[in-house]
């Protein structure tokens, strides 16, 4: 079974429209496809029940075995927040008391254990993602969470249950920044108490509340953990189109050199750019990418879309839908997301597409790094 799912998972990362399938295309070439490699006779509607309803709500699949529903599974689009439809899928899997629901858009699967306590997201356990998990792993993960042989023998909710303890505690690790700027910000008593106190074993004497509190408000900018990048500054609307090279050059005080290839910042880090002339200051690679995408939706409206097109490695580094991407930055004007979890070769690589597609030179665009 391992063997020709992982040969099926590689042939969606190959195909160019996958990101540009319709729902109806979705649940023939991906989902239906993929339920049969797993074991599931697709053409037996007792096992796997069409447009399943409840309560004026419809799913995509109802997988059964011996007429006792196992999970649900739904196959659909979405827009910019898949919260809602998420949400809507629990309730209605807890209502028809399945152990299991799952949702996909032909490259993600979501998967949920309705019965557990708590918000959406910890009710998710797992997610499995074509474009950014290998096959074998993907292959594996399918097999245990929606083969027919494992939900017949019950161990998809083995599996299912060892997933969420594993995002339990992946989630833990993604908030600590948070709950260390809220203990801060407290201030918090216990954190009090443990300063105080080490302030007189050290000298002997006890600092009171006060103090320490304004210790603490006097270092909190120092000690706070940043979440979020800067916003990104504007760029007036570029000129006249050029011929363009592949990558755009740096700036290091070497009037030689012309290009280099993405490589070679990999270990660099922005400081600024110039567009045509004008220096903007910028904190990190992705606010040069997010900057010049704003600039080239603004100046190219008509034929923005053609960024869709652009792929690193058969990954969309464009799309119109934001869960398709690992960290989606939305492009202004536009219903276009660019993926902004990139190393600095490959945004350099990026830009460089975009300058090709836009029509621009090397000599419009100057990285200055450090």
């Amino acid at each position: 079974m391992k063997k020709p799912i992982m040969a099926f998972i590689k042939d969606l990362k190959s195909n160019k429209k996958m990101h540009s399938l319709d729902e109806a295309s979705i649940k023939q070439a991906v989902a239906l496809r993929l339920l049969s490699l797993l074991g599931w006779d697709i053409f037996n509607v007792e096992e796997v029940y069409p447009d399943f309803s409840s309560d004026a709500v419809t799913v995509s699949y109802a997988l059964r075995i011996d007429g006792i529903g196992k999970m649900v599974l739904d196959v659909k689009r979405y827009g910019d927040n898949p919260d809602e439809l998420h949400q809507q899928l629990v309730a209605f899997a807890a209502r028809e008391g399945v152990d299991l629901a799952a949702h996909t858009d032909g490259a993600r699967w979501w998967f949920f254990l309705p019965t557990v306590k708590g918000t959406l997201a910890q009710k998710r356990c797992h997610v499995c993602d074509l474009f950014e998990q290998k096959p074998e792993d993907m292959a594996l993960d399918l097999m245990a969470l929606l083969s027919r042989e494992k939900i017949v023998s019950g161990e998809y909710l083995e599996s299912a249950k060892a997933a969420y303890q594993k995002h339990k505690r992946k989630m833990a690790a993604n908030v600590l920044p948070d709950a260390w700027n809220r203990v801060l910000t407290g201030p918090n008593k216990i954190l009090v108490e443990i300063l105080s106190d080490a302030t007189e074993k050290i000298c002997g004497y006890k600092a009171d509340p006060g103090m320490v509190e304004e210790f603490i408000r006097a270092h909190f900018e120092q000690w706070t953990l940043a979440r979020e990048h800067a916003a990104a500054p504007a760029l007036p609307p570029p000129s006249s189109a050029r011929i363009a090279p592949s990558f755009p050059v740096l700036s290091d005080n070497s009037s030689d050199i012309k290009t280099k290839k993405p490589e070679f910042f990999a270990d660099k880090t922005i400081t600024s750019f110039s567009f045509q002339g004008s220096t903007y200051p910028v904190k990190t690679w992705e606010d040069m990418l997010t900057t010049l995408c704003n600039c080239f939706a603004s100046s190219h409206p008509q034929d923005f879309e053609k960024v869709l097109w652009l792929y690193d490695d058969l990954k969309p580094c464009f799309s119109r839908y934001s869960d398709q991407l690992r960290i989606p930055e939305k492009i202004r004007k536009t219903n276009i997301y660019v993926e902004t979890k990139l190393p600095p070769d490959e945004i350099v690589k990026t830009v460089g597409d975009l300058l090709t597609e836009f029509g621009y030179g090397h000599e419009d665009l100057v990285i200055t790094t450090q």
